[in-house]
């Protein structure tokens, strides 16, 4: 089939209003994080922002972010975990975060923004962020992070195959590969 230069101009036309749609709907839920020196004192001297809901990210003992969302927005991910600021917890998480942060960074603070650029809550980790996702309906929050919870620390993700036995919390293993 042979198309003339009309049909090749309306192709063209369509295809490049379905691909502007398609880039104008794929971004709209993404929200922002701007770096802030006076979010990374606030946390580092306890301070709680009143009708926020906190999180961190992990387990509580080995921490690797904590965030003060704005009450109404909840996270979507499991493995952030609730806490009352009003405790110690909060001076415990931010001096874990604080004193052990992840090899290629130093804790930081951030503003949360949602898509059009409100203010939704406030960030301290020395996690590479990947991207936030609100969703102004909803109301809900996800966070995508590097995840050094997966690695292992001394050769990351590795390649490989292995085999072990035993019973009872006790056997040999063999590790093949990297």
């Amino acid at each position: 089939m042979k198309l003339g230069n009309s049909s090749k101009t309306i192709f063209a036309v369509l295809s490049l209003i379905g691909l502007l749609f398609g880039i104008g709907c794929s971004g709209a839920n993404y929200g922002r994080f701007k770096h802030s020196r006076d979010v990374k004192q606030a946390f580092e001297t306890y301070h709680v922002y009143p009708e926020h809901r906190y999180y961190y990210l992990h387990l509580e003992n080995n921490p690797y972010a904590v965030m003060a969302l704005q009450k109404g927005y909840t996270i979507a991910d499991k493995q952030w975990t609730e806490f009352d600021p009003q405790t110690d917890k909060l001076e415990k998480v931010v001096e874990l975060i604080k004193r052990f942060p992840l090899r290629y960074s130093n804790a930081y603070g951030s503003y949360l923004t949602d898509s059009p650029g409100n203010q939704i809550g406030y960030w301290y980790s020395s996690l590479l962020i990947r991207n936030i996702k609100v969703d102004n309906e909803t109301k809900r929050v996800s966070i995508h992070t590097d995840t050094p919870w997966l690695k292992d620390e001394e050769r990351g993700f590795g390649t490989g195959f292995g085999f072990g036995v035993g019973s009872g919390g006790s056997g040999v293993g063999i590790q093949i590969g990297h």
